[in-house]
């Protein structure tokens, strides 16, 4: 349940941020560096009398090459807005360019409440391009070393949840979540060791009875590897799972199959996923026993990007995955 509420959370504050409008009166900066620009503010008001919009305005010399439009999500007075309004100019996709930030101020809420915009440096361009999604994560907080960008937020009274975001072109996309209580700072899970792909985590019940996790990552070829977990078995421990994905329509179909560690076949797992934006999704599954064909639906379903405690070293890596033609091998283990 947290899980959603934080994926309702973030879809709202989404939907309050807009995406830069760009002005269509681009004029030329051939040859110009990334050395060679500046940056303005010019400021729109509402009705009201309130800044509501902030101008981003790029600049070659005296020359303006661009103008992008910033909605606030919370309009201020004048002189709140140009105290507030800040430019930074970090290195916010770590490709050894500095971007372009713009602070524009305090949304509501406990946590993670400040907006932010930004522009990318496109070095083969020559000028700068929107960065994608970065409006819509709240306060982000870069770390170089693992060129990653996380945002903390509050889970509940007890709890905190960071937010893993790595690049994909100029569009910021989320790696995975970890949730965890105040009161177990001394146990931090690192999951430097999954920051290579993005993490998915289905929560389900098959046939509405036995509770599983499916965590799992995908490659761009289609491989699918990760583990399946069953809390309520004797001796819970999570079983590798792996196979391939496909896609037809925008839906995403999986065949993958849990392996024992003799890498004989203990299940397989039949899933068709259709992701539309944030929480909406639409996904339906089965688990069949390889031996009798009996099969279990999937019930009672949750996706997210939450990571497992038990999930802190990718299957996907050049020291554990490996992919010959068709034949993929993971751990020593041939897949299917």
């Amino acid at each position: 349940m947290k899980r959603r509420l934080i994926l309702i959370f973030l879809c709202l504050y989404a939907l309050v941020g807009v995406q830069a409008q760009v002005s269509r009166n681009k004029k030329s900066a051939k040859g110009a560096e990334r050395k060679d620009y500046s940056f303005k503010i010019a400021m729109d008001k509402n009705a009201d009398g309130e800044v509501s919009v902030a101008n981003l305005c790029t600049y070659v010399g005296k020359k303006l090459i661009d103008k992008y439009a910033f909605e606030l999500s919370a309009p201020m007075p004048e002189d709140m807005a140009r105290e507030t309004i800040v430019i930074t100019e970090d290195d916010i996709n770590f490709d050894g360019y500095p971007d372009v930030d713009v602070n524009l101020g305090y949304v509501g809420g406990f946590s993670n409440n400040v907006q932010h915009e930004a522009l990318l440096w496109s070095q083969q361009q020559h000028g700068f391009v929107p960065a994608k999604g970065y409006g819509e994560i709240g306060e982000p907080q870069l770390d170089a070393g693992l060129k990653v960008i996380t945002t903390a937020m509050s889970a509940g009274p007890d709890e905190r949840v960071i937010t893993y975001y790595r690049w994909n072109g100029n569009e910021l996309e989320e790696y995975l979540s970890n949730t965890w209580r105040i009161d177990d700072d001394g146990d931090a899970v690192d999951f430097s060791g999954m920051l290579n792909l993005p993490l998915w985590r289905i929560d389900a019940k098959l046939n509405g009875r036995i509770p599983v996790i499916i965590a799992y990552q995908k490659t761009s070829d289609g491989i699918v590897a990760g583990y399946i977990y069953y809390p309520k078995a004797k001796n819970p421990a999570p079983i590798m799972i792996a196979g391939r994905m496909s896609k037809q329509g925008g839906v995403e179909h999986y065949i993958l199959e849990e392996y024992q560690s003799d890498g004989s076949v203990s299940g397989i797992i039949d899933i068709d996923i259709q992701v539309e934006d944030c929480a909406d999704y639409k996904l339906s599954g089965k688990w069949i026993n390889p031996t009798t064909r009996k099969e279990f639906e999937l019930t009672n379903i949750l996706l997210s990007h939450e990571a497992p405690k038990w999930f802190t070293k990718s299957l996907l890596t050049p020291d554990r995955f490996n992919m010959a033609g068709q034949k993929v091998t993971i751990d020593g283990i041939q897949v299917k």
